[in-house]
């Protein structure tokens, strides 16, 4: 995770709970209830086409989820304690590492997803024992889902039963039984026909079945298609967001908010094109290279401003 994201992006985050999953543990006689959040980050537009453009020049976006951690002692007058929470870039990729931390202190374990306002002492919910062939098979899923390239650019969803991947191009998703250990690929142009054949498998028998290889293929050619929309988008936004700001300072001195502004800019600016802000037109990069080289931080100078 870059510092860009943990100093600037992230504290100006908003975040939405998904799923909240308890579980419950055992330390040295001592039992503790384990209760960890799935949230969404929600980024403004800016970020988002900052973390797409990251993941295709780079093939690491900003994380799309946060999972907080709190654990009580199961006794009277119990307190919460947080713990450091973690980043993931699917709710699958959450929940697997939510059930290998579990699994990793005290084997299978019995996990209870939970909604709505419910005692923290008894939670309600549906359960799932997750134990060590579903962990693998979950593993090896999320390998297959990896193939279609990264996870900024697909649309992934399931558990522990069952995994759906959408790749971008409007492909239909492929659908991976966790409980069967099956995957099947939709058939394409016209074809009906899916390819079906088991996850831990797959990568061979995809290789050998021209339907998973017509899929395979449409689904590469949409993401090279996908990362220069975004990296086309990422320039274009970022264009768009210096003359905004450059028009907006007006000539006035860069200092409290309006220098706070312009440095949490050019530190986004320069994660995504470099120190040079490579791609950009020469009349934007001037402007922000102005900004950063003559003004930030020096609170007494004053916005060179371009003329449009």
């Amino acid at each position: 995770m870059t510092s860009v994201f943990e100093n600037t992006v992230e504290p100006e985050l908003e975040r939405i709970p998904v799923l909240e999953v308890v579980h419950f543990e055992k330390h040295h006689g001592r039992k503790f209830q384990v209760h960890q959040t799935i949230c969404r980050n929600v980024f403004t537009s800016f970020d988002r086409k900052l973390s797409r453009h990251l993941a295709a020049t780079t093939g690491e976006g900003f994380p799309a989820f946060k999972t907080t951690v709190e654990v009580r002692e199961i006794k009277k007058n119990g307190q919460n304690r947080k713990l450091t929470s973690a980043s993931h870039s699917s709710v699958p990729h959450a929940l697997m590492s939510i059930a290998k931390r579990a699994f990793d202190r005290n084997g299978a374990v019995e996990l209870i997803f939970k909604h709505g306002n419910q005692s923290e002492a008894d939670p309600k919910g549906p359960r799932r024992t997750v134990k060590a062939d579903d962990l693998q098979m979950l593993a090896r899923a999320l390998k297959v889902c990896r193939l279609l390239g990264e996870t900024e650019f697909l649309d992934i969803s399931g558990d522990f039963d069952i995994l759906i991947v959408s790749p971008p191009g409007g492909l239909k998703p492929m659908t991976m039984s966790l409980s069967k250990g099956t995957v099947s690929v939709p058939g394409t142009g016209g074809n009906d026909m899916p390819f079906e054949c088991p996850i831990m498998t797959f990568s061979e028998k995809a290789a050998k079945d021209p339907i998973a290889q017509q899929y395979l293929a449409r689904a590469r050619h949409a993401l090279v298609a996908a990362k220069e929309e975004a990296i086309a988008e990422f320039r274009t936004a970022a264009e768009e967001r210096i003359l905004e700001t450059n028009e907006a300072l007006d000539g006035r001195a860069l200092d409290g908010h309006r220098l706070t502004a312009v440095e949490s800019l050019v530190e986004r600016l320069r994660e995504g094109l470099g120190y040079n802000l490579r791609g950009l037109s020469e009349h934007a990069r001037i402007t922000a290279l102005d900004w950063s080289a003559d003004n930030i931080g020096d609170s007494t100078a004053v916005v060179h401003v371009v003329a449009s």
